[in-house]
């Protein structure tokens, strides 16, 4: 009676079935995996474009044209799509509230842009860079020197008449260039408040361009330049009325010339022409017989 054989060896065709059957799987694996990155490739696609028409709509109803802004649309979009992951299963949701982003984007830009293209003309403090402290000194100044002729023009008439020597004059116009430091800060101080209101009215235009700029609606039209015209039109009138204002501002005699004839006797000294009240008041008198009874004639532009 022979033994029994050995059971067959299997081990191999096992092996090569559990291998087969497990590249079978990685490739129903790898086209599930494709397909499926497929779908999601289609998705973040199908939401690009249905993101697309969401914005132009947005932006329609807003009353604008999404033609006159569809690179920047298209470009904002596209940054959108490039930050999805391709594994989102939800591609859509990074899309969500884009026109208003995108036009909130659009509008601080256009408000940035306007805020730049004003501070071409109006840089920060322009005011008093146009219209400085200074601005006035050739207005006052001359003004004063005016004053100051009118003034000495009466001494000067009381030398000419012999009312006063030269050094009765001399004593007189002295006086006279003492008031000039209070006659300078007078007028020193009318022109400066008038420069201080100018610039706060120059601040004041700068200030309504920049207002306007940074409440900028996207869309709408902005021209700088026409601040800028306003501000220069200002300026060139209140140039042009500057001078006339600080007259006004000061009227009147800035030198005192009362007592400058009493000033000017004293001064004369012992031994000089007496000081004649008369005189100094534009009376010439004559004694000559003949002329007794002539007319005294008075000077009528003399204070004195």
């Amino acid at each position: 009676m022979s033994g029994s054989s050995p059971p067959p060896d299997n081990s191999l065709a096992v092996e090569q079935q559990r291998e087969q059957a497990a590249r079978e799987k990685e490739e129903r694996d790898a086209a599930a995996a494709a397909q499926h990155k497929t779908e999601l490739a289609t998705l973040r696609g199908n939401a690009r474009t249905a993101a697309g028409g969401d914005v132009r709509n947005y932006f329609t109803s807003q009353g604008l044209d999404p033609s006159g802004y569809g690179g920047s649309i298209d470009a904002q979009l596209n940054n959108i799509l490039n930050s999805i992951s391709p594994t989102e299963e939800n591609p859509g949701a990074a899309f969500s509230g884009a026109g208003q982003t995108i036009w909130d984007t659009l509008q601080t830009g256009a408000r940035a842009k306007a805020q730049k293209d004003i501070n071409q003309y109006f840089a920060p403090n322009f005011e008093t860079s146009k219209a400085p402290t200074t601005l006035d000194d050739p207005y006052w100044k001359g003004y004063a020197e005016e004053q100051y002729s009118d003034a000495d023009a009466i001494i000067r008439n009381m030398l000419d008449r012999g009312v006063l020597t030269t050094s009765g004059y001399g004593a007189a116009k002295a006086d006279l260039d003492k008031q000039r430091s209070g006659v300078n800060t007078r007028l020193d101080l009318v022109g400066n408040d008038l420069i201080g209101k100018e610039q706060g009215t120059l601040s004041g235009i700068a200030n309504k361009a920049r207002q306007t700029a940074s409440n900028l609606q996207l869309g709408t039209d902005f021209d700088p330049g026409q601040y800028k015209t306003e501000a220069d039109t200002e300026f060139t009138n209140f140039l042009n009325t500057l001078g006339d204002k600080i007259r006004a501002g000061a009227p009147g005699q800035l030198f005192t010339t009362a007592g400058l004839a009493a000033i000017g006797g004293a001064g004369q000294g012992a031994g000089n022409t007496a000081f004649n009240p008369a005189a100094a008041s534009g009376v010439s008198t004559d004694d000559t017989t003949d002329d007794k009874n002539k007319t005294q004639s008075t000077n009528p532009n003399t204070i004195f």
